[in-house]
């Protein structure tokens, strides 16, 4: 009796020990307990990430979702990657640069999808587009939630001054045209035809976007692995670039530009700048008059074409906000259901803040009046919005090489900042690019 007695404390000890440890993994699949998901991001929680988090959360009691941001910045992608190997840290996570998730893939950080969309026949295609995903080892990692358009917005207060048509199509040398055009006054008074970038210029990030339109997908690469930017179209955007900032004057040095970290949205929305090649993120800057006070309506145009026959219009138009699953979550079942409802409709509220969704069944027409908002022919041109932004016709680029691309970026931005300085000729720096790419690619 005293034997059973003993059994008997024992069994109670090890379930009292057991019912802890179910409260202790609360949140792994397969118990009766809520799931909860940590779903990493860089844009603001205020600006959209927050509500569709709520609105997953009132329909979905058993799986509970945790916003949490991250700056999108070196520091910031450093937080997220070391927050990704340590358990329980991060279960979804958006990435913005497509060679970043391709490092983390090459880690073992992001989780093969392939099963999941097979299980639920999650027609890719269908719902993305065709060329949507870049597969690594043959697996799909990522789906992505927004198509990230690039254009040029136009001060149309100062193209009808300088009776000026909103382009629907031209070429760079056709954009110098028009900056010098929309130049005016000296010193502080200075209004600049002409500025590239959102943040501090950025060589290589726009050099890129330029040349895609004459070369498409990976314009550095050769076919045969060796660097391609003895191209004409290269040489070609930093003369351009000379022209307008050396020559004509028509945008600010690049050295003035880079010392006092010139923002493309400040310089847009203050005046100072009558174009300003950009993108989707702008939209949000436009329709908040509280930070940017103005009182013009911007106009689109497509980015500007290398060549009068560049094929492709949209060449910084492209996918973005690649969603992946954590490879080290506990919860991927759960993480694959909230990922799938958010590369759908779950991203809506981020629309009004300019994220287009990639999502093909998307309304249309929802997606114009959210990120236009109420009354919106007091900030923008609509016609040139509609045919620019929401234009889904475009011939989305795609890269597929990313080997040494870290040092490839590295390369151009030294090289051609001495040419934009003044240091070095555009040939001999096309002349140095090529020897430094090459060693690197070998």
């Amino acid at each position: 009796m005293k034997k059973n007695f003993s059994l008997s404390i024992v069994l109670m000890i090890l379930l009292g020990l057991l019912g802890c440890a179910n409260q202790g993994t609360s949140g792994n699949e397969g118990g009766d307990d809520v799931v909860h998901l940590k779903f990493w991001g860089a844009v603001p929680a205020e600006s959209g990430p927050q509500e569709a988090v709520d609105n997953w959360n009132a329909e979905n009691p058993d799986i509970q979702v945790e916003y949490v941001r991250y700056v999108n910045d070196e520091a910031g992608n450093t937080k997220l990657e070391t927050s990704l190997l340590a358990g329980g840290e991060v279960d979804v996570f958006v990435n913005y640069r497509i060679d970043k998730l391709d490092k983390r893939i090459q880690a073992g950080m992001a989780e093969p999808l392939d099963t999941f969309i097979k299980d639920d026949d999650f027609n890719i295609e269908e719902n993305f587009g065709e060329n949507s995903i870049v597969n690594f080892k043959d697996k799909t990692f990522y789906i992505p939630a927004i198509i990230l358009n690039d254009f040029v917005t136009l001060n149309k207060n100062y193209l009808d001054e300088a009776n000026l048509e909103i382009p629907k199509e031209w070429t760079w040398d056709e954009y110098t045209d028009y900056a010098t055009s929309l130049s005016k006054g000296e010193g502080s008074n200075k209004r600049w035809g002409s500025f590239v970038g959102v943040r501090e210029p950025k060589i290589y990030e726009w050099m890129d976007k330029a040349v895609k339109t004459e070369l498409g997908s990976d314009p550095f690469i050769n076919e045969d692995g060796k660097s391609n930017v003895e191209h004409p179209v290269f040489k070609k955007y930093l003369d351009t670039m000379v022209e307008m900032e050396r020559e004509q004057k028509v945008q600010p040095p690049f050295s003035e530009a880079k010392a006092t970290k010139m923002q493309g949205t400040d310089l847009f929305l203050s005046g100072k700048t009558a174009m300003n090649w950009n993108g989707t993120a702008i939209i949000r800057s436009i329709k908040n008059l509280d930070d940017y006070p103005h009182d013009f309506v911007t106009a689109f145009a497509p980015p500007p074409k290398m060549t009068e026959d560049s094929k492709f219009l949209g060449g910084g138009t492209g996918y973005l906000d690649f969603v992946a699953i954590n490879s080290r979550s506990k919860n991927k079942e759960a993480a694959w259901k909230f990922m799938k409802w958010y590369v759908t409709e779950g991203n809506e509220p981020l629309i009004s803040g300019g994220r287009v969704p990639a999502w093909k069944k998307a309304d249309q027409d929802k997606v114009e009046e959210l990120i236009l908002g109420e009354n919106p022919e007091k900030l923008f041109d609509v016609e040139s919005f509609k045919r620019v932004v929401l234009n889904q016709d475009i011939d989305i680029v795609v890269d597929t090489k990313f080997d040494h691309l870290a040092e490839i970026q590295k390369v151009v931005e030294e090289e051609g900042e001495q040419v934009l300085i003044g240091e070095k000729s555009s040939s001999d720096a096309i002349n140095d690019m090529k020897s430094r790419m090459d060693a690197v690619l070998k």
